[in-house]
């Protein structure tokens, strides 16, 4: 792979036919977790200006693997997010709720006493960005919660009609939640993370 400088823009120069390669193996192996059933793609790459490049190239990727198991949605999170604005990713989560993603994910559920399988995760969102854990950690943290509250409420530990968590348990998720994008941080940049 090599760089070329366009307008102070990097362009990345590779063919195509070689990153598809490696995009067919990531996303099979993304599928073998849940034994191919449905992967959500989130893209939260700028859809304008240097990051386009980048997400242009991954739809056209997507277009050419043409498959039934992949659903793509795109959410330039500096335009909706702008102003330190995260409370904007709500409109993200209404669209994945449209569109049934988030009810109908499931998430593995046993009976211990029994030994019984009552729910399967049947999909896995896998979050596009370009270098940013904020980003992407804003969004999964959206995305957790939003799913631990639907798993409460099946469960019955959460009454259909409160609005989400509240003092306590979103402390200690918000806590968790926070303390694994420090360490991912660390490991990526050294640095904590900047916001959740």
């Amino acid at each position: 792979m090599c760089y070329e400088v366009f307008d102070k823009i990097y362009r990345i120069i590779i063919d195509f036919n070689e990153s598809h390669d490696a995009f067919v193996k990531h996303i099979e192996n993304e599928l073998s977790k849940i034994k191919g059933k449905q992967l959500i793609l989130i893209s939260l790459v700028d859809e304008w200006g240097k990051e386009n490049i980048l997400n242009d190239a991954f739809f056209e990727h997507i277009i050419k693997y043409n498959s039934p198991c992949l659903s793509y949605v795109t959410f330039d999170f500096h335009e909706y997010c702008k102003g330190l604005q995260f409370g904007n990713v709500m409109t993200l989560l209404q669209h994945l709720d449209e569109k049934h993603f988030l009810r109908e994910m499931r998430f593995c559920w046993i009976n211990t006493e029994t030994n019984a399988l009552l729910s399967e995760q049947i999909s896995l969102f896998r979050i596009n960005c370009v270098d940013c854990l904020d980003r992407t950690n804003v969004v999964q943290a959206a995305i957790a919660k939003t799913i631990l509250e639907i798993m409460l409420k099946k469960l019955g530990l959460l009454d259909f009609d409160e609005s989400g968590l509240r003092d306590y348990p979103r402390t200690i998720f918000q806590t968790m939640w926070a303390d694994n994008g420090d360490a991912i941080s660390r490991q990526y940049a050294g640095t904590d993370a900047m916001k959740i």
